[in-house]
C-alpha cells in the first residue's frame, strides 16, 4: 500500500448535493485496502457521482465530486421511471457488492435507505440495460441504485438530467479488492460503496478539462473543480475539491501558521519533491508517501506537498 498523507473529510461537493466516501479523518497511513493490479484502495464519492459542476464529497475527504443534481427517492419507496420499470423485490436487501451474488437478471448495487446524502446499504434490483464500464448511462434513482448500467457497474457523475457514465465496480474482496482496469478501488460508505476510479498525477494535473487532480485515499484521481473564485493557497477548505487545481484539502496541522485558526482544512500546493518551492515561510515539500511503502524508483516518490512535515 502506497498510503501516508489523506484527503480531509470523505466527500465531494456537486451540483444538487454531496456525495461521501471514508477517505481521511486527517490519519496517516492506508486506511483502505487495494491489491496487486488493482491500484490501492481508496474511498469513493457519495450522492450520485462526479458531475460536471459543483462540488464533491466523500465519506472522508471533504469535496464534491460524486453526488448528482437529481433528487433522491427513499430506497424504501423504488421507483419505476421510463428507464426501469420492474418492481424491485424489497426483501433482497443486504447482498454482497464485491461478489455480485444476486439471482440472474439483478444487480448488487449501493442504495441510500435513511434520506442522506450518504450510501448506506446494498440491494439487489434489476439489471435493465446493457451500458459496459466507460460508456454513457441513464440513472432512473441514485438513492436506489436503478440505472442502465450492467451487472458490476454502476452510473456516475450523473447530472441533473440523470446522465452519467458507467463506473466498474470493485470485485474481489473488501480486504483484497480488484480493479481490472488497474484504476484505484474506492470503498467507502462503510463498506457499501465501491468504485474503481482512474488515477492521475498531482504533479502533471493531467484531468480533463473542469477537472483537477485531488488526493483521495491513498491515490489520486478526477473530481470536478469546485474551488470557484476559492480553494487558494491557506485558503480554508471543507471538501476534498474545492481547492484549485493543483492543491489540495490539508489537515491545519500539516499546513501550518498560514492556515486560520479554526479551520477544519486549508487549501495547500502539491509540490516536486525535494526542490518544490512553497510560499508559506514555515513550509517545506513534504514527502507525500512514505518512502518505505513504495520501490526505488517509484514515480510517485517525486510527489511532495507544501507543509510543516510531522
Amino acid at each position: 500500500m502506497r498510503g501516508f498523507m489523506r484527503g480531509l473529510l470523505g466527500c465531494f461537493v456537486v451540483s444538487g448535493g454531496l456525495g461521501c466516501l471514508p477517505v481521511s479523518d486527517f490519519d496517516y497511513g492506508s486506511g483502505t485496502t487495494g491489491s496487486a493490479g488493482s491500484g490501492e484502495g481508496m474511498s469513493a464519492t457519495s450522492n450520485v457521482g462526479v458531475t460536471g459542476t459543483g462540488e464533491v464529497t466523500s465519506g472522508s475527504t471533504g469535496t464534491s465530486s460524486s453526488g448528482g443534481g437529481e433528487s433522491m427517492s427513499s430506497a424504501a419507496e423504488p421507483t419505476c421511471g421510463a428507464l426501469i420499470c420492474k418492481e424491485v423485490d424489497m426483501q433482497l436487501d443486504g447482498c454482497d457488492i464485491f461478489t455480485q451474488e444476486c439471482p440472474e437478471g439483478l444487480k448488487c448495487v449501493p442504495v441510500i435507505t435513511d434520506g442522506a446524502g450518504t450510501w448506506n446499504a446494498t440491494r439487489c434490483v434489476p439489471v435493465s440495460g446493457t451500458d459496459a464500464p466507460g460508456e454513457a448511462c441513464v440513472a432512473e434513482s441514485v438513492a436506489d441504485g436503478l440505472d442502465s448500467c450492467v451487472e458490476g457497474a454502476i452510473c456516475w457523475g450523473v447530472d441533473m438530467a440523470g446522465n452519467g457514465s458507467c463506473v466498474e465496480q470493485c470485485s474481489g474482496t473488501a480486504e483484497a479488492p480488484f480493479c481490472s482496469n488497474k484504476g484505484f478501488c474506492t470503498i467507502s460508505g462503510s463498506g457499501v460503496l465501491n468504485l474503481c476510479l482512474p488515477s492521475c498525477d498531482p504533479l502533471l494535473q493531467d484531468c480533463a478539462e473542469g477537472d483537477a487532480c485531488y488526493s483521495i485515499g491513498d491515490g489520486f484521481t478526477c473530481a470536478p473543480d469546485a474551488s470557484g473564485d476559492t480553494g487558494k493557497a491557506n485558503d480554508p477548505c471543507e471538501f476534498i475539491n474545492v481547492c484549485e487545481r493543483g492543491l489540495f484539502c490539508a489537515d491545519p496541522v500539516v499546513v501550518g501558521a498560514g492556515c486560520p485558526m479554526g479551520s477544519m482544512g486549508c487549501c495547500t500546493p502539491f509540490c516536486e519533491f525535494p526542490e518544490g518551492a512553497c510560499a508559506n515561510p514555515d513550509q517545506a515539500c513534504v514527502q507525500f508517501f512514505d518512502p518505505a511503502m513504495l520501490p526505488p524508483g517509484d514515480p510517485w516518490l517525486d510527489i511532495g506537498y507544501c507543509g510543516v512535515g510531522q
